[in-house]
């Protein structure tokens, strides 16, 4: 029995090794001209900050209408943390559109490398 266990799980780590596959897409930046790269990264950058900034103002303005005292006191850190790090994902994901959307394809993650993404 131990034998069989033991071709068994041989089998299924030389299946699951077979699963990884190389990714058969070059680096985008390798693809064409890095300066067209550095411009429509620029470009990019500059509409997601612009988009960051009016979201920010907004989010900002409704959170200091449902603020209550202990919060202007100061002791809202943890909100604080959640935004900017929400933020930050929101904003990585529209620079990965934008960039897409002018033809720079961002480099796929494998599934089990975008749980909790």
């Amino acid at each position: 029995m131990t034998g069989r266990t033991l071709m068994a799980a041989l089998a299924a780590a030389v299946l699951l090794t077979g699963c990884q596959q190389p990714s058969s897409e070059p680096d985008a930046r390798s693809r064409g001209s890095s300066e067209k790269y550095a411009r429509d990264r620029d470009q990019c950058q500059a509409q997601v900050d612009d988009y960051m900034r009016s979201r920010r103002r907004i989010d900002d303005s409704a959170a200091e209408t449902f603020r209550g005292d202990t919060d202007r006191a100061g002791r809202d850190g943890l909100a604080t943390q959640m935004s900017n790090y929400g933020d930050s994902r929101t904003s990585e994901k529209y620079m990965a559109n934008c960039l897409e959307a002018r033809g720079w394809p961002q480099q796929q993650k494998a599934w089990w490398q975008r749980i909790g993404s």
